[in-house]
């Protein structure tokens, strides 16, 4: 099965990250999608996440049952998992060592990336670039700009939307009652039974 894996700090997960999770799985032939929260990232080092992992990843596996109810059509002989990996694995959290991990029960396809527009300027910053570029498909979702204007030397294929989600974690952490409607039913029930965000 081609595996794509799609990470971030998912503190909280919202409709946009279901609606990235929808393209790629609409418009591609990955048949495994691994979600997986980071324990620390990179980039946000001083950024501790305001929900607890146990919290995170509950999130997550509510919002997979979300998703199977929005999308139902994306669904069909596709596997959807979230996993502990990153967390259980402790420290800042490197793409690299998760793709390598993720390579071992593979079929020797690359693995699908999936990350938004926003990390492309970043993309030669990250831990391991030359190795990583190697070794995934970079799976890019719109949401910023029209033109994607990706780093020499990988391979990419940037999805198509017919709309760019507004939805911002940050801005549901700032105000989780105003953006309440960002996320998904079985997640905002959970997000307002444990008071997350006030």
């Amino acid at each position: 099965m081609k595996t794509a894996l799609f990470g971030g700090s998912f503190d909280p997960v919202h409709l946009g990250h279901l609606f990235n999770l929808h393209c790629v799985a609409s418009q591609t032939d990955y048949s495994r999608f691994v979600i997986m929260p980071a324990k620390q990232s990179n980039f946000k080092r001083e950024n501790v996440p305001c929900a607890t992992e146990k919290q995170r990843i509950k999130m997550l596996e509510l919002a997979l049952e979300d998703f199977f109810e929005i999308y139902p059509s994306d669904c069909e002989a596709k596997v959807f998992e979230v996993s502990d990996m990153e967390i259980v694995r402790g420290g800042i959290s490197y793409t690299l060592d998760t793709v390598n991990e993720l390579l071992k029960d593979g079929d020797g396809s690359r693995i699908g990336l999936i990350i938004g527009d926003d990390h492309i300027p970043l993309l030669k910053k990250w831990y391991g670039f030359e190795e990583l570029k190697k070794k995934v498909e970079f799976l890019i979702c719109p949401r910023n700009s029209k033109q994607i204007i990706a780093p020499e030397g990988i391979e990419y294929k940037v999805l198509e939307v017919d709309q760019v989600s507004p939805e911002s974690a940050t801005r549901i952490r700032e105000d989780v009652k105003k953006y309440a409607a960002y996320l998904s039913p079985r997640v905002r029930e959970y997000v307002f039974a444990k008071n997350l965000y006030n």
